[in-house]
């Protein structure tokens, strides 16, 4: 349960600790405009502005009898098990907006100052998710940090009120558009392009990140994946698209999609989202085989992801991007890779290395074995124009 790059114990160390807490006092901090600075500086300068936060953090931690967990992307959690005691409260959130407001980061001779989000929970019951409510109502109005309180998710609720507006406006002038990011060989042959959603605002197009889980939770999903749907129908060209196993156990959207997307040429690329994979899902995929859809299995972080499939099941299991875009840098990650690519042989299936995001990166998975690569490398998602490929 630890994180490879940083070395910090994983989102599952927290949650342990969390379950054992008596008193959970709990920090979300989140790095501002993150991707933006990865994608400015690259991997490498992400990596190490990445590590030193954590560094910053444990050494915050041990110091306060607190600690500290990568939990996922640039999002990392301090964790102090005391009863609250608002004097204490207070001055931790004092002393570390300080600390990591005072670090800056040299990348390339520049020196980029580290500025984050906080979300903070003082609650026994739903820690993480109550900090991350408060971390989200920290990133919309742009607050170093924010404490979970009736107050805050009220506003939070207003944020959401009128994102459900824009996604209806957005749905009504059928303005849910398709981009596309190719998935690619040795000789950077496409096999295919993954479908990536965006949705067209009056200045700004917004990814899945912005709308989707309010879509889900106002029951706009549906609407949006049939328009989706609509929209690309008639392309010309092998495409794959995101689902949840979530998915295929709505009866109701399943028999649309293997209606919809029999004998297609599209692959749907299926993630988990940290759930256990059923044998009920197993043979909703097989069904999707036999209507001639092809099945990548997406983010796979580790082989046991891959035991409960039966050879030729899959065609192709696309590698956790946290891992591939280590490989140049950590030798754990090709530990864990050579795993994965093991058991891909033993299925008869084929591996995509994500997050290619520079030449090293392709060096070392072409040198590890993979089939396919996906990445910024290979360019950023372009928009799809219906009947042809832009």
């Amino acid at each position: 349960m630890i994180d490879l790059l940083t070395k910090l114990p994983s989102r599952d160390a927290l949650e342990k600790s969390l379950k054992d807490a008596k008193y959970p006092m709990l920090f979300l901090v989140d790095i501002r405009g993150f991707k933006e600075i990865n994608l400015n500086h690259g991997d490498e300068n992400g990596d190490k502005i990445l590590c030193s936060l954590a560094s910053t953090l444990l050494d915050f931690a041990q110091k306060n009898d607190m600690q500290a967990f990568r939990v996922q992307n640039d999002e990392f959690a301090l964790l102090k098990d005391s009863a609250f005691d608002l004097d204490v409260a207070e001055r931790l959130i004092l002393n570390l907006t300080n600390t990591i407001s005072s670090q800056t980061i040299n990348c390339n001779a520049e020196q980029i100052p580290i500025k984050t989000n906080i979300g903070i929970s003082f609650d026994l019951n739903d820690s993480l998710k109550k900090a991350s409510l408060a971390l989200s109502l920290a990133q919309k109005e742009n607050q170093p940090f924010i404490s979970y309180s009736q107050f805050a998710i009220k506003l939070l609720e207003e944020k959401e009120e009128n994102i459900s507006k824009e996604i209806e406006t957005a749905i009504n002038s059928e303005q849910i558009l398709p981009f596309y990011q190719k998935v690619v060989d040795f000789k950077d042959s496409v096999l295919y392009n993954e479908i990536l959603l965006r949705l067209s605002l009056t200045d700004s197009l917004q990814p899945p990140k912005f709308f989707l889980e309010i879509a889900k939770k106002r029951g706009f999903y549906t609407t949006i994946v049939k328009l989706l749907s609509k929209k690309i129908s008639n392309i010309d060209i092998k495409k794959g698209i995101n689902f949840s196993f979530k998915d295929l156990n709505d009866d109701e959207l399943f028999l649309y999609l293997l209606q919809t997307y029999k004998n297609s040429n599209t692959v749907f690329e299926l993630h988990s989202e940290g759930k256990a994979i059923s044998k009920k899902i197993v043979a909703k995929i097989a069904k999707l085989k036999e209507s001639g859809i092809e099945i990548c299995l997406e983010n796979v972080k580790d082989d046991s992801e891959l035991e409960i499939f039966d050879k030729s099941m899959i065609d192709f299991v696309k590698v956790d991007g946290d891992i591939t875009r280590l490989l140049d840098i950590c030798d754990e990650t090709k530990a864990t890779c050579r795993e994965i690519l093991q058991k891909c042989h033993e299925l008869e299936c084929k591996s995509i290395a994500m997050h290619i995001n520079s030449a090293s990166s392709l060096n070392e998975a072409k040198e590890m074995g993979f089939d396919y690569f996906q990445g910024f490398f290979f360019g950023k998602p372009t928009k799809l124009f219906e009947g042809k490929q832009q």
